[in-house]
């Protein structure tokens, strides 16, 4: 079981990261309706169902290099075979096969039935107009590609779940299909709260710092294809978040908001998601990014992330990432795990996950990692300097240089 982070005794124990992150999953399901896609407006959608090949690939038997075709038991027999003809990608050869013959064939032309071997062009020797000799001994069946050989008719070719990228929609179009089902775009707004906040490009008075969250945080959005509706700021006042929340629940099927989820006297997110909706648990054991709530406005779900921007973008990146793709129909598959050692000591305090920002690098064939030694969670810059996290566990103290880790490289959708 996962282990829960110790408090002061009479306070609720914050969840683990696990805890979290499992109780996210088994909450949410994918509610979104289907509909068929044009295959050049599908890059980045979700598809619905499994997509089985009309057709078996390659379509007929064809050569794999230019050079010539021959029955392998002709050359066998004797090195000098007579040309009479050539097949040609879209003009395969139609006249007899007689015996002791080949033909000239180019890649991917189709090879006839009674040929059965290749060879490639700088293998033989022409021998007058109509003859070649070759200057190797063949392989029975090299450089023929057989029908059905990469894909059978009826094979999955494309599961559901998938998010189409470039390779599946060319597998596609290569399957002759024009449009794929494919789940609705999941439909997400997005709320900057904190007084101190001013748009980019306004004049900063004294206290105040410019919105960055929404801008980060659609970005991310944006990049995972959803239906991004951006509304803005909105101020710390309890009225004006519940007519936010109330106007966005109504509108899209999730809600992600950052800032007031912490402790602070004016910190109302929580507040009123309470009084609109249910919170289904709020602070998780981990760092940056304790103060992060989960829970449901109606049938609008919600996430409501910490205020400061590092905490914010790993929250979202590692809390909330995973339950929107499930949402939006994507059988996500866990981020890829590597390990390196510590080529200098990581400082750490017991008590909760730590995603450390680091630099990966290589000397000497051998992966080392080095903090970067900016570790406010007000800094996006430390995430610009950094290139992967090092997740330490909530028991774990100082790190000591040459101890071996494990690190996730940073995302995509980040980069």
């Amino acid at each position: 079981m996962a282990a829960t982070a110790a408090l002061p005794q009479g306070k609720k124990p914050m969840l683990s990261f696990q805890q979290a992150l499992s109780q996210l999953l088994e909450a949410v399901s994918c509610q979104q309706k289907v509909q068929q896609q044009p295959l050049a407006q599908a890059l980045g959608w979700v598809l619905a169902e499994d997509v089985l090949s009309p057709l078996q690939i390659p379509a007929y038997t064809n050569a794999a290099m230019d050079g010539y075709a021959f029955r392998y038991s002709d050359a066998i027999a004797q090195p000098l075979l007579t040309l009479v003809g050539q097949s040609l990608a879209g003009h395969p050869y139609q006249g007899p096969l007689p015996p002791g013959c080949c033909i000239r064939i180019m890649t991917g032309a189709k090879l006839p039935a009674e040929l059965d071997t290749v060879v490639m062009q700088e293998q033989v020797e022409q021998q007058g107009a109509d003859n070649i000799r070759l200057c190797c001994q063949p392989k029975r069946g090299e450089h023929v590609r057989l029908a059905g050989s990469e894909i059978q008719q009826g094979a999955v070719v494309l599961k559901q779940g998938q998010r189409l990228g470039p390779l599946q929609l060319g597998l596609a179009a290569t399957l002759g299909y024009a449009k794929l089902p494919v789940y609705q775009q999941l439909k997400v707004g997005i709320i900057s709260t904190g007084d101190e906040l001013v748009a980019p490009g306004l004049p900063l008075a004294e206290g105040q710092l410019y919105d960055s969250n929404r801008f980060v945080l659609g970005a991310m959005l944006a990049r995972l294809g959803v239906g991004l509706t951006d509304y803005g700021w909105v101020a710390d006042e309890p009225a004006l978040l519940k007519a936010a929340f109330a106007q966005a629940a109504t509108e899209v099927d999730v809600l992600v908001t950052s800032g007031g989820v912490s402790v602070g006297d004016a910190d109302y997110t929580r507040q009123v998601l309470e009084e609109l909706g249910q919170v289904s648990f709020w602070q998780v054991a981990i760092k940056p990014g304790k103060p992060f709530a989960f829970g449901k406005l109606g049938n609008c779900w919600f996430f409501g992330l910490p205020g400061n921007p590092v905490s914010a973008v790993l929250t979202l990146d590692q809390l909330a990432q995973p339950a929107l793709r499930k949402l939006a129909g994507e059988q996500a598959t866990p981020a890829l795990r590597l390990q390196a050692t510590a080529k200098t000591k990581f400082p750490k305090k017991p008590g909760r996950l730590d995603f450390q920002r680091a630099v990966l690098s290589q000397q000497n064939g051998q992966l080392q990692l080095e903090p970067v030694m900016m570790d406010s969670s007000g800094m996006l810059s430390s995430l610009l300097a950094a290139n992967c996290l090092v997740p330490l566990a909530l028991e774990k103290a100082d790190i000591a240089s040459g101890e071996l880790l494990e690190l996730q490289l940073l995302s995509d959708w980040l980069r």
